[in-house]
């Protein structure tokens, strides 16, 4: 009977689990450069299973044990462009990231809302340095233009390019905050960048598919609620009734 009630339980939890993860997801629906979170559950039963097998028992019987959170990962697919007419919003199109500096070491980024510090480079919001092939980029011009290959010229004059790379191994990115992602493989300069001036990348949230895997997973954790209350209330019986017999 307790083994019911853990079942639930855990069903209980991965859909909080996943709750939590399309909330976020909602709440940075017009972040740039955000990428969505997806939560995937296994069933415990085969972990604990396959743990069993590797010390020489075996299990009696295939009752499922419940699930467990299995994987978080991040949906990389491209958001829609938005125009801005802001020279310094950039947005890349296909395959590619920005690459930034930071006082905790370097990230690659999608979000391409980009201003000019006080002394004239080119940073994030955060006031963070966007690199260029030769390093941070000093943007002193009054006109800035920014080509497809990333190639910057202020006033006319060349004056250095965008530093575009590609992860050696994307689904080894890893998410820090919002837009930012560590490259634990390292990363290569990416030959061929597509770069817009003037135009944002979105974040890859559909609010419509977030709204309806939110419905679904409320109806999943009511479920699991029921089941609970129907296990106590058996238990209670049986605790309260069957010694009368």
């Amino acid at each position: 009977m307790l083994r019911g009630l853990y079942t639930a339980a855990s069903g209980m939890n991965l859909q909080l689990s996943r709750q939590d993860a399309i909330a976020n997801n909602l709440a940075n629906i017009n972040t740039v450069g955000y990428k969505k979170d997806e939560m995937v559950g296994a069933a415990f039963q085969e972990v604990l299973f396959l743990a069993l097998k590797q010390r020489d028992v075996t299990p009696i019987g295939t009752l499922s044990l419940g699930v467990e959170l299995e994987e978080n990962y991040t949906q990389l697919t491209p958001g829609n462009l938005l125009t801005t007419e802001n020279p310094l919003d950039l947005a890349i199109t296909g395959d590619g990231y920005f690459l930034i500096d930071t006082p905790t070491g370097q990230y690659l980024t999608r979000n391409g809302h980009f201003s000019r510090d006080a002394e004239g480079y080119l940073v994030t919001t955060e006031g963070d340095y966007v690199l260029g092939e030769n390093g941070p980029l000093q943007m002193a011009g009054e006109k800035i233009i920014i080509g497809e290959d990333g190639s910057i010229y202020l006033d006319g004059e060349f004056s250095g390019r965008l530093l575009i790379v590609s992860p050696v191994e994307e689904a080894t990115l890893v998410k820090q905050g919002n837009t930012r992602f560590l490259a634990p493989g390292g990363w290569t300069r990416l030959a061929s960048p597509i770069v817009n001036q003037g135009v944002l990348e979105n974040s890859n949230v559909n609010p419509v598919e977030e709204m309806t895997k939110m419905i679904a997973v409320t109806r999943a954790y009511e479920s699991n609620q029921k089941v609970i209350a129907v296990m106590d209330e058996v238990m209670n019986k049986i605790a309260n009734e069957l010694g009368r017999v």
